[in-house]
């Protein structure tokens, strides 16, 4: 890989809008992750129609190692309060909450800049209510030559 390579985010894999349903753990599959191991270099969900109530919500990431724990990619957040055209993101580190805002003070995983490295699996999506719509976006970059992530 050329230094350039390392400018960018990577590949971006995006997920059409669609309205928050309610998923337990491991959560609505969202992205798979396959062929190997991925770095994971951004993830940001986009606020298409507000949530009206509370929503408690959170990333996983059920890996596809038999007998493998579901590791959790944020802590909860409540998207209550989030408006149109707000931003969500993780933080990139697994115990903090995903940060959600205004694209003008939105900073996208602060935690891990370098990336959050993923294996095999289905990268899950949390939410305890039926309320707001979102369009998801993924950028990673493969560690592995064939790996890929793909929309579910």
């Amino acid at each position: 890989m050329a230094w350039w390579d390392e400018l960018s985010l990577g590949i971006k894999v995006t997920k059409n809008a669609a309205a928050l349903a309610i998923d337990p753990s491991p959560g609505a599959p969202f992205f798979t992750v396959a062929g190997g191991y991925v770095r994971l270099t951004g993830l940001l969900g986009y606020c298409t129609v507000a949530p009206a109530l509370a929503n408690t919500c959170q990333f996983t990431l059920e890996p596809d190692a038999v007998g493998g724990a579901i590791t959790v990619l944020s802590a909860v957040l409540d998207i209550n309060g989030q408006t149109e055209g707000d931003l969500l993101t993780i933080t990139g580190a697994p115990g903090v909450a995903m940060v959600g805002g205004h694209v003008a003070r939105q900073q996208m995983m602060p935690a891990a800049p370098a990336g959050v490295v993923l294996g095999p699996g289905v990268i899950g999506f949390i939410a305890t209510a039926v309320q707001g719509t979102y369009r998801w976006v993924l950028w990673y970059k493969p560690i592995d030559d064939v790996a890929t992530v793909t929309v579910i």
